[in-house]
């Protein structure tokens, strides 16, 4: 397996940041028009990132091993675009203007249009609350942190993802994403148990419904229940990348976690092979595309 680190996209970027916290991409073995985004499973902490929060109030909110359920994509021709750094220090699933301007010490230079759910929940753009909603940090975070966190990983991240889409477009005249993530398998705030699969297509706006189709059969036929746009519909990941008029169809795909790893433990489990299998035949049958 060939992984790569790819550079820094500003060249003026602080030195300290090694590249590798900020994204890794393994290339297919073929060549094929499908991109897997993995944004949320990072578990490189910059080193600057030392709130006072405990660990597990930092780390519940990742999507623990995303990238190991779909790196076997590669044999398949797949890219896999894997954010290193936790979404708890900045989230490349949420607007870049998704900032609660109560957590800003001082003024921000841009407008901000901070989300209701994510004043509610504590995880926007920047990440405030963790495990039982308890608060990440005891201060206000300084402007130039939030600045450095967008510009140093949320953007890089960003721009590699549009430039590997741009680049499947150009050859083949369309481009897949799949943004991958994974679910808590009982919903935190309805208490209830959440469906094996969620595709989120921002309501039918950004993937054509063959695609959809195409990935909805592939656990269909092996037994998982999908649910569409329901708990989960996508956000910016889906947002700005996808331009379906243009060619870039953009999918969303949501796994509940205790179909391959143990919830308690986060020891992965047999179930890892089962979903392995269904992205691998994913990765087959959109190679097939024409």
């Amino acid at each position: 397996m060939n992984i790569t680190t790819a550079p820094n996209r500003d060249e003026n970027a602080r030195a300290c940041i090694a590249t590798e916290t900020i994204y890794r991409m393994a290339p297919g073995e073929i060549d094929s028009p499908l991109v897997f985004d993995v944004s949320r499973s990072g578990t490189t902490y910059p080193p600057e990132f030392m709130p006072p929060a405990s660990f597990k109030s930092l780390h519940t909110k990742i999507s623990p091993y995303v990238e190991r359920v779909v790196l076997p994509c590669i044999a398949e021709g797949a890219t896999v675009l894997m954010a290193q750094f936790p979404p708890t220090y900045v989230d490349p699933n949420r607007p870049e203007d998704d900032i609660d301007p109560d957590q800003i010490d001082g003024a921000w230079p841009s407008p901000v249009k901070p989300l209701p759910a994510s004043i509610k929940s504590g995880s926007g753009l920047i990440h405030s609350l963790g495990v039982s909603y308890k608060p990440l940090y005891e201060e206000k975070l300084a402007v130039a942190d939030v600045k450095r966190r967008i510009d140093d990983y949320y953007l890089p991240y960003h721009s590699k993802l549009g430039e590997l889409l741009a680049e499947k477009r150009a050859k083949f005249g369309h481009a897949f994403q799949l943004s991958c993530h994974s679910m808590s398998s009982i919903g935190p705030q309805d208490g209830i148990k959440r469906p094996d699969i969620c595709l989120g297509d921002l309501d039918g706006t950004t993937a054509m419904p063959a695609y959809v189709e195409l990935v909805a059969s592939v656990f269909r036929d092996r037994g998982f229940e999908v649910a569409f746009n329901k708990p989960f519909r996508g956000n910016e990941l889906l947002r700005r990348h996808a331009c379906p008029k243009t060619g870039i169809y953009s999918l969303q795909v949501e796994m509940r976690r205790d179909l391959y790893l143990n919830e308690h433990t986060r020891e992965l489990h047999g179930g890892l092979k089962v979903l392995q299998d269904c992205f691998v035949e994913i990765a087959r049958r959109v190679r097939m595309i024409t």
